[in-house]
């Protein structure tokens, strides 16, 4: 069901490709292990491992990071608007990353 909207926002043609976008919420690490097998399986190119790395760039640390970081400052209450921009942040580099790849394929 969500495979057409993955396809026009990350240009994800697997829908499997989802997987990774999913794993680096809560584990960018975690979710890089996954990468091999999809480029081997064919579930993988080029456009995905663009939206891939500005997705695990942008997610890395997503959880610890706010958490951590607005428990020290002793604001808790902003973790969960931090969250909020944090993801939207990420779900806007994977569409620029398809949009920007889909650009340079051109030239």
């Amino acid at each position: 069901l969500i495979q057409p909207i993955t396809n026009l926002l990350f240009g994800f043609k697997d829908p499997s490709a989802i997987a990774f976008p999913i794993t680096s919420l809560g584990a960018t690490g975690a979710a890089m292990a996954l990468v091999p097998s999809m480029i081997a399986s064919g579930a993988a190119g080029l456009n995905e491992i663009a939206v891939f790395t500005a997705m695990g760039m942008c997610w890395s640390g997503y959880l610890s990071t706010h958490i951590s970081m607005m428990d020290a400052l002793e604001k808790r209450e902003f973790i969960k608007s931090a969250l909020l921009s944090h993801t939207i942040g990420g779900l806007c580099a994977g569409v620029a990353a398809h949009y920007l790849w889909m650009l340079f394929s051109l030239i």
